[in-house]
C-alpha cells in the first residue's frame, strides 16, 4: 500500500510499504527532488525493509502526483491517504518483425 501524506511543514511524504510497491520505488527512486529517504527494517531480521518513506517539498507535490498518476493509477485526493496498487498482468513481449503463425 503506497501513502501519500503531508509531513512536517513544508514537507510531502510518500511511504511504500511491502514488496508489492518496489515498481514505484525503481521509477521514482533516481527523482532529483528527494530531500531524504527513510528506511524502516524489520526489527526480527534487519535484512528485510518493511516501509520506505521518500520525502520532497510541497512545491514538487503535483507533479508527484502527476507521475503517480499516469505510471501507476493511483490518485489520492487532496488530504493525501492510502492506494492499494493493483498489478496488472504480465504480458510477454512478442517479438519484433515476427508474424503470428497460422494453422
Amino acid at each position: 500500500m503506497a501513502s501519500l501524506r503531508m509531513g512536517a511543514p513544508g514537507e510531502l511524504w510518500l511511504v511504500l510499504h511491502g514488496a508489492a510497491e518496489n515498481v514505484i520505488l525503481t521509477t521514482v527512486r533516481r527523482w532529483p527532488h528527494w530531500l531524504r529517504v527513510e528506511v524502516e527494517r524489520d526489527p526480527a531480521d534487519k535484512s528485510q525493509c518493511v516501509s520506505v518513506t521518500l520525502v520532497t517539498g510541497c512545491d514538487q507535490e503535483a507533479t508527484l502526483r502527476e507521475i503517480l498518476r499516469r505510471s501507476f493509477g493511483l490518485i489520492f485526493p487532496p488530504e493525501g491517504g492510502n492506494r492499494s496498487l493493483a498489478l496488472s498482468p504480465i504480458i510477454k513481449p512478442q517479438q519484433r518483425g515476427s508474424k503470428p503463425r497460422l494453422r
